[in-house]
């Protein structure tokens, strides 16, 4: 089959597939096949298909039909949940007309009592959906699918056997691939279409009820968009924009229609209709397939699941991989749990991926659309301004290091740590070994656009790292954050030696209480799941060996907290270490810990919560007491004596009000006035999530000095 269309003339066919798919379905129906219908991701149509039905998305995105459902349901209500009932109850959608089941799932409390009143007039099957995707969860939604499964067996008297799903499997996962691919040429910069376009086209297979011949199809449409991009049919520079939040389809295209109107693009969708639901294919050579399509489903990251980590993970991939310059979600009014949600979105946008991030409320009426236009126009203008400024930006080295040493703590590799840089600075870095193999990085690609390189061997010389010099970047700069790049390979090292594993052989216990360690020691002595454990006192610390996993460092622990109950007295329980090498250098550690802690009201210590301060000191250390933001502090200074320690705790805080007046003490109306004084001073609205992170380091670096000097004079 070969296309011979231009591209436009194909992406309206496929927009129009909603329409003809009406003709098509009652043509299904005249052929005896019966028809399943279905509103959610979550329904696996691998059952309709082994069952021989024909399933279809049902009409749900329409302005037309909310005010008929509101005469059932409540004006506040999603209206997502009313456009669909409207549709169903007037008759007005063919599809739902020639249905013969409907399902539906219990993602939400509007489609709950949508359904219920659905089944007044047409059969409905209800999926009970886990609030959780944990392991009890999936147990429980396999069972759902097998439960499924037998309704369609028993309703239209068919066997579905295990052959006839594992080819319904097969068959969607190629239409999946197939539209996963089409959304991949996306990752192109500049873009080759338009956003809407991709969409048109994964919207319309949903209504493409030649199931075998759809991958062919979007594979060649796919092959024909890269034939044009080599030949030079592609965008202009635009601002590339991720939309995420609630399904976007009809009515709610406006928000799409805005961004690309005004001078950006969308490379991904992070909804129902986009990304989310192509990201993962069902397990095929698998013995469960039962399993294997509960494991698939569940795996979707929808706002209604707590917690929701896999949105949050896939977020974070596809703003990497599609090189994505700022975040739009889209939250339908009514929808409470998008709408919740939107505040861990909007964090990890802006404090992890350091990118702007903007919530657009709507429905799906037209009556908002010039403050959507205004608003999305004045978001996409920010970006545009941002990334020209960012053309000659001056690299924050004590950031650099933040990003690093906060990386290694978690546990990051090298590519991970990689990307954050690229992502902050646009240096690319690569890790070679010893044989001058690639063993980590994506940005070699990047490289070459690069007017030079710098290469610099491992500490511990098992290969190099490479790092290139962008032209807008001094050279100095580069060889900084490479040295920054080595010292925390370096330390990662370590803490892979020393750090706490999963059966760490010591440990230190610190405090400024002898006779509280001695009382330890004779508790460890007379504790059954402890007594094997041998120590050595030493004065002001003991010094604890033969301990088997975490689990003994925890009673440990709770054995620390029982003895300091009733003193004014504290502790502090080391992270474990695994050689005797390491001893005196952990120690030094832990002793930091001890001075960082001093103000502390805890009475028992541990290490693990204070890696934030740790990586503050060192970051401290490294600067030299060199402060970013010395002006804008010395005019807090000037505007009041508590403006900065109220600015300090507001940053740590995520600029949560309720929680930094909790930390300060102090009533929300005290707090406000203060933080519209700071306002003022520092246009503290303007800042965006990564210049948030480096005011923070400078106040840290700022109250460390503090500290020093007040120590000085109590001496």
């Amino acid at each position: 089959m070969k296309i011979v269309k231009e591209l436009p003339e194909i992406f309206d066919e496929f927009g129009e597939q909603r329409r003809k798919a009406f003709l098509e379905i009652k043509q299904y129906k005249e052929k005896g096949m019966p028809v399943v219908g279905m509103y959610c991701a979550y329904f696996p149509p691998e059952l309709a298909i082994a069952a021989g039905a024909v399933p279809v998305a049902l009409c749900s995105f329409s302005q037309e039909t909310i005010p008929v459902a509101e005469h059932r349901m409540p004006k506040s209500m999603c209206p997502l949940v009313k456009s669909s009932y409207g549709f169903a109850v007037e008759d007005k959608c063919p599809l739902f007309h020639f249905t013969d089941l409907i399902i539906g799932e219990t993602t939400c409390d509007g489609k709950k009592k949508m359904y219920e009143m659905m089944s007044e007039f047409k059969p409905v099957h209800i999926m009970e959906l886990p609030n959780c995707p944990s392991e009890r969860g999936y147990e429980f939604w396999r069972q759902e699918i097998v439960r499924m499964k037998e309704k369609l067996e028993d309703f239209f008297q068919v066997v579905i056997t295990e052959e006839k799903l594992r080819q319904a499997v097969h068959l969607n996962n190629r239409i999946r691939m197939s539209l996963k691919n089409l959304c991949d040429v996306m990752k192109l910069d500049p873009a080759p279409v338009m956003g809407e376009d991709i969409q048109k086209m994964v919207l319309g297979s949903k209504y493409r009820f030649d199931f075998e011949n759809t991958p062919e199809i979007v594979e060649q449409v796919r092959k024909q968009i890269l034939d044009e991009y080599q030949k030079g049919k592609k965008l202009g520079e635009r601002v590339r924009i991720l939309v995420t939040g609630c399904p976007i389809g009809g009515d709610t295209l406006k928000v799409i229609r805005a961004i690309e109107n005004n001078g950006g693009v969308v490379v991904a969708t992070e909804n129902c209709s986009g990304v989310r639901s192509l990201a993962t294919m069902v397990e095929e050579d698998t013995e469960d397939i039962y399993g294997a399509i509960a494991k698939k489903y569940l795996s979707t990251g929808c706002s209604i699941m707590t917690p929701n980590d896999n949105r949050i993970d896939l977020l974070g991939e596809i703003i990497d991989e599609y090189h994505v310059d700022g975040v739009v979600e889209v939250i339908l009014s009514g929808c409470h749990s998008t709408g919740a949600e939107s505040y861990y979105i909007k964090k990890f946008v802006n404090e992890e991926k350091h990118l702007p991030y903007i919530s657009i409320d709507t429905d799906y009426s037209t009556a908002d659309m010039g403050q959507i236009v205004t608003r999305l126009t004045a978001f996409i203008e920010m970006i545009q301004t941002e990334k020209s400024d960012n053309t000659n930006q001056n690299v924050d080295i004590d950031y650099c290091y933040k990003i690093v040493l906060s990386e290694v703590n978690a546990g990051s590799d090298d590519q991970h740590i990689f990307q954050k840089i690229w992502d902050y600075v646009g240096i690319p870095v690569c890790s070679y070994d010893e044989k001058g193999k690639l063993s980590a990085g994506a940005q070699e690609v990047r490289m070459e656009v690069c007017k030079d390189k710098i290469e610099r061997l491992r500490v511990d010389g098992s290969g190099k790292l490479v790092a290139g010099i962008p032209e807008n970047i001094p050279r100095t700069n580069v060889e900084k954050i490479l040295n920054i790049l080595l010292k925390g390979q370096d330390m990662r090292r370590q803490l892979q030696r020393c750090g706490e594993k999963k059966n760490p052989d010591y440990l230190w216990l610190l405090s400024e209480d002898k006779e509280l360690l001695k009382n330890i020691c004779r508790h460890i002595r007379e504790e059954a799941t402890l007594a094997e454990l041998g120590y050595d006192c030493e004065g002001e610390r003991v010094f604890v060996y033969g301990l088997q996993g975490r689990d003994q460092r925890c009673k440990l622990i709770e054995l620390c907290h029982t003895c300091v109950q009733r003193i004014d007295s504290r502790v502090l329980v080391g992270n474990g270490f695994q050689e005797m090498s390491f001893k005196e250098d952990n120690y030094k550690m832990q002793s930091q810990i001890l001075q960082i802690a001093a103000h502390t009201k805890e009475k028992v210590i541990l290490i693990e919560n204070y890696y934030y301060e740790l990586a503050m000191k060192c970051i401290a250390e490294e600067s030299e007491g060199r402060v970013e933001y010395e002006k804008e502090l010395d005019a807090l200074k000037v505007g009041g004596k508590d403006l900065q320690d109220t600015l300090y705790w507001y940053l740590r805080m995520k600029r949560n009000i309720s929680c930094t007046a909790a930390k300060l003490k102090i009533h929300r109306n005290t707090l406000i006035p203060r933080l519209e004084k700071i306002n003022d001073i520092l246009e503290l609205d303007n800042l965006d999530g990564k210049e948030c992170e480096k005011l923070l380091v400078s106040l840290e670096i700022e109250r460390m000095k503090n500290n020093k000097s007040s120590e000085k004079q109590e001496i």
